[in-house]
């Protein structure tokens, strides 16, 4: 019984990584535009889980945010 646990446990664990991977990767892959009806703000921070540097776009029709990596320097 013990090693069906851990095998479950194991099984969940990967499962978790891949995900966690794949939704990581989409969110550095570089060289995508903005979506239609987003401009560009003058925020700029640094993603806490990646350490990537982030430009907000804001859609004032909807209140969405898209994020895009930059190399700006700024603050």
């Amino acid at each position: 019984m013990a090693l069906l646990y851990l095998l479950a446990l194991i099984i969940v664990a990967l499962v978790a990584l891949v995900i966690t991977r794949y939704q990581r990767s989409r969110r550095l892959k570089t060289g995508q535009q903005p979506p239609a009806g987003f401009s560009p703000t003058d925020e700029i921070f640094t993603d806490p889980t990646t350490g990537v540097r982030q430009r907000v776009w804001y859609n004032d029709a909807t209140g969405e945010r898209w994020y895009e990596p930059t190399n700006d320097p700024r603050p």
